[in-house]
């Protein structure tokens, strides 16, 4: 069995760093549960010593049980990476813009190269990336995890302790993470933030792992007195951990001041433990800074506080928190620190505050409340710690991201993968081939008339493909015109014949010239149904095409009976089938995979579209069902209610298309050339930072068979406003917020205003979308493919 490297800059048992406790904590965990495990380190005793001395010496030595390597560190430029460091400290947090580089490529590179480095691990990598059976990088911003982990990035598991802070927005951070095969979180707020940094491209391979603590539930010795301090004999609010201006000390102090001021009679305490330069102790208000305390006294601390404090917004994961509620005390933190807000959330064990004022209220609201009422707040955290915080459950989920569980593991192993589906946030269950199963087809192909870059149907082709592969099936697409950059996706019809004994899919829109030889293929075959739009919608503008609509339609009507199978996007298709006289038509809902967009944006687009001004965002080919006009028309009404905002319409059209012509005419009778932007075909590095960057996504359209930008909206969390019409509704279901009418425009916009400036209710709307978008995972639309499969098989 190969072992799993733990890679990480400085380890040891004595280290009290998070990551190096993790680090440790995971390393020497899986070994006791019988896996094979070796860390990779430096020579370089901890962070607080110099990166470029080696305390230890080089080589393999046995730790704590485990096979520990360790390399040189290299000589760098401390004098350099300072000033880059320190150019990178300077910045403000409300200019960093997600997907753009805070500082210049020579600085980051400089930050990159001049870290604490070490040139024989990346060479142990490069030489030994295939000895390893995983790879787990932690943390995250550090020179031989930003240089080492891309050796190894087909094994590589990156365990990041992510905090919301400029190195996070680093391009050498980006690429760590778009390139890893796995990310292994220890909460789901640090999951929640790296999905913002880095997009929904990473979801399919983000694991929120967890992480335990230590805490001694029963105390050994009774402290009456740390100090002068007696801990059973006082009202407190008690603050654990580092004690700094990084960590909101000064913040939480000056509410604690405001609160004593506005309650001068109240006994309540604040009390600071943890390491510090400076004491913040003032008697004369009720501030005790205690310093650096033993961990007895620290048990005996949660023990007897009314509730413990925790104002950091920097954190990946709170061990104070969980020790609290393990000690069923309740728990205050900061609103904007993902990783604790979302546990406080999520388990109802306490409150949430960001402004010194919220702050101090919570300090009144702690003084009202009796040891009942602060208990039964404490329970519910100690519920949620059990489950996330317990190390034997955090190493089972390990295992279960690592692909460490098999035949042989427990049934209590077993139960927790299974349970997986809370942690896992992609799809990760294995696909079964099928090549013992007996069956008459060896390969099941696809016919498309023309296969294009970033279509909808053209991806639904290639998503199916590589399905009908991973089952055992031969399979290629055939076209009969295709885009040049798409051209090794598929087979030519002008230089490739079918077979005639596979299995055919044919994708079925507007009639095209491949329709006559998906009728006469002999073999069985089933017909997948794209949607043909009414015609109705171009008669005004292109008389001609609308009579090729038409022509589509009742061709339609003549392919119901050369197939005996079919399938649409969606109901709304599917009742289309039947009408046209199909037999009992099923439905093929399209597979819409976040996994395209691990990829890094357009940076240029990102930072011009981060200028603070409001992006609204349609995404669809310029067309009269569309509904474009009607979308500007009532963007100039929103325009009366926040001038700063801009409409932009990612799609596709050409002036010698009357409908374009007409939208752009109206554009410019509405006096909006500087606030409408067309931007005609994009790549996926232009639209994914559209998506990235967008504060609405709004549309107007009148016909949808299914509607793909609905469900990538929703996994770009995004709020999405549209018309209910067609398709509409049964694509967003619970997600969204779909307007009846457009009779007054200026309400529909009202209702885009409250969706783009009201937190409250976007985090309503994103919140519901969160739950409807998986349904179009392939985890999810599997069972979709398998049943046509079947039929084919049948057939």
């Amino acid at each position: 069995m190969q072992p799993i490297a733990v890679v990480t800059p400085w380890w040891g048992k004595e280290l009290k760093g998070g990551a190096e406790q993790q680090a440790y904590q995971v390393a020497t965990r899986l070994a006791a549960r019988g896996h094979r495990v070796e860390v990779l380190t430096t020579c370089c005793r901890a962070f607080q010593d110099n990166w470029e001395k080696n305390y230890y010496r080089s080589g393999v030595t046995r730790e704590a049980g485990l096979k520990v390597r360790r390399f040189p560190v290299n000589k760098r430029d401390a004098g350099a990476f300072d000033r880059a460091n320190s150019v990178m400290l300077g910045i403000e947090r409300h200019r960093l813009k997600i997907g753009v580089s805070p500082v210049s490529a020579a600085e980051s590179a400089i930050f990159a190269a001049q870290n604490i480095n070490s040139d024989k691990l990346l060479h142990y990598l490069r030489q030994h990336a295939r000895d390893y059976r995983a790879f787990i990088f932690l943390p995250y911003l550090y020179g031989i995890i930003l240089n080492g982990l891309p050796f190894v990035a087909e094994r590589a598991y990156l365990q990041p302790c992510l905090h919301d802070e400029v190195y996070a927005y680093l391009p050498e951070v980006a690429d760590i993470f778009h390139r890893a095969k796995g990310l292994l979180f220890i909460s789901e707020g640090e999951a929640q933030l790296a999905r913002k940094l880095f997009g929904p491209g990473i979801h399919n391979k983000s694991i929120v792992a967890g992480a335990g603590v230590e805490v001694n539930l029963e105390s050994r010795d009774i402290i009456e007195k740390i100090g002068n301090f007696a801990p059973q004999q006082e009202a407190f609010i008690l603050c654990l951990g580092r004690r700094d201006s990084t960590k909101n000390t000064d913040l939480l102090v000056r509410a604690y001041t405001i609160f004593k001021e506005k309650y001068p009679d109240s006994l309540l305490k604040l009390v600071l433990a943890g390491p510090g330069n400076v004491s913040y102790q003032d008697l004369t208000v009720g501030i005790v800074d205690l310093g650096l305390v033993e961990e007895a006294e620290k048990i005996a601390l949660l023990e007897n506080c009314q509730a413990l404090f925790q104002p950091s917004r920097n954190e990946s994961y709170s061990r104070v928190i969980m020790e609290a509620w393990f000690k069923e005390r309740p728990v205050a933190a900061h609103r904007d620190c993902l990783a604790t807000a979302m546990a406080v959330s999520a388990a109802g064990g306490g409150w949430l505050a960001e402004t010194e004022a919220e702050w101090a209220e919570v300090f009144a609201t702690v003084d009202c409340l009796n040891p009942l009422e602060l208990s039964e707040l404490g329970k519910r955290g100690y519920i949620y710690a059990e489950n996330c915080a317990v190390w034997d459950k955090v190493m089972e989920r390990y295992e279960g991201a690592l692909g460490l569980l098999d035949e042989s593991a427990s049934s209590d192993s077993k139960s927790i993968l299974l349970k997986l589906g809370t942690h896992f946030f992609g799809d990760r269950t294995p696909i079964q081939t099928v090549s013992s199963v007996p069956r008459k087809l060896q390969a099941i192909h696809q016919l498309l008339p023309n296969f294009s870059y970033g279509d909808a149907i053209s991806n639904q082709a290639l998503n199916v493909r590589q399905y009908l592969r991973n089952r055992g099936y031969e399979s290629e697409i055939f076209v009969r015109y295709v885009e040049e950059r798409v051209l090794s996706e598929v087979k030519l019809l002008t230089e490739t014949k079918l077979d005639a004994n596979a299995g055919l899919l044919y994708h079925h829109s507007i009639g095209s010239e491949v329709t006559p030889l998906a009728i006469s293929h002999p073999a069985p075959k089933g017909l997948i149904y794209h949607n043909i739009t009414p015609a109705e919608f171009f008669h005004p503008f292109d008389p001609q095409f609308a009579q090729l609509l038409e022509g589509g339609r009742q061709e339609l009507s003549a392919l119901a009976t050369a197939f005996s199978l079919s399938v649409g996007d969606s109901a709304y298709n599917a009742s289309e089938l039947a009408a046209a006289g199909f037999q009992e038509p099923s439905v093929l809902p399209i597979i819409v995979d976040p996994g395209k967009w691990d990829i890094a944006p357009d940076t240029e687009l990102m930072e011009r579209l981060q200028d603070g001004e409001r992006n609204l965002l349609f995404v669809g080919r310029i067309a009269p069902n569309k509904k474009q006009d009607d979308l500007v028309r009532a963007f100039a009404e929103y325009l009366t209610m926040d001038s700063g905002a801009r409409l932009i319409l990612v799609g596709w059209g050409s002036e010698r298309e009357p409908y374009y012509c007409y939208l752009l005419k109206l554009i410019e009778e509405l006096g909006l050339q500087q606030r409408v932007w067309i931007t005609g075909k994009v790549n996926d590095a232009q639209l994914l930072a559209f998506y990235r960057t967008a504060h609405l996504f709004w549309s107007m359209s009148e016909h949808e068979g299914f509607g793909v930008p609905l469900v990538e909206a929703m996994w770009f969390d995004i709020p999405v406003l549209a018309y209910k019409s067609s398709a509409v509704p049964e694509t967003l279901q619970g997600g969204g917020v779909m307007f009846f009418s457009k009779d007054n425009l200026l309400e529909v916009a009202a209702l885009a205003k409250i969706l783009v400036w009201e937190r409250e209710w976007r985090d309503r709307v994103v919140k519901s979308q969160r739950k409807e978008r998986d349904r179009f995972l392939l985890a999810n639309v599997r069972q979709d493919i398998d049943r046509l499969i079947h039929q084919l098989e049948q057939s």
